[in-house]
């Protein structure tokens, strides 16, 4: 388990231990189940964990290379509107800028890592909503899933 999941279970625990808001600790649980699911977390031969997801869509298939899953969560206001609808709970979730590195299918190689801020991973949000008790995503923009299993990583020769 990476560091920032440690420390996101870390604040969750006791986060419920103080009397925490529930709705914080359980839309904090949601944004985490949520990002994992999209994720494959596979180690290399030396043992060095990383997070894995495909894009799909047309075209040849690409694999997103993230090396640490570390996920925002800030809950919003909620609009009257809202709370007339039964929206109880809204936050913004997404994942903090972190080095990536893409497997390009046409050159059949691994770029350069790069940090993903203003772009990439940093500008796929997604808002956490609890309406009438039910928790939803409603996806901004996203068009990844996780790899289906370790053995679909590329052979990285070059990692450090």
């Amino acid at each position: 388990m990476s560091r920032a999941l440690r420390l996101v279970a870390a604040i969750l625990c006791c986060s419920v231990c103080f009397g925490e808001e529930p709705d914080l600790v359980e839309g904090a649980r949601w944004a985490v189940t949520h990002w994992r699911s999209l994720f494959r977390q596979c180690a290399d031969s030396h043992g060095r964990l990383a997070w894995y997801a495909t894009r799909y869509g047309p075209g040849p298939q690409s694999i997103l290379m993230v090396s640490e899953l570390r996920i925002q969560f800030q809950t919003e206001p909620l609009s009257e509107e809202e709370r007339l609808n039964g929206v109880e709970f809204k936050a913004t979730t997404g994942l903090e800028a972190v080095p990536i590195r893409w497997w390009n299918a046409s050159n059949r190689a691994w770029g350069d890592w790069e940090v993903s801020v203003g772009q990439g991973m940093n500008a796929q949000a997604t808002a956490a909503i609890r309406k009438k008790g039910v928790w939803s995503d409603h996806r901004y923009i996203f068009q990844y899933k996780p790899l289906e299993s370790c053995s679909q990583v590329p052979p990285m020769e070059d990692r450090p």
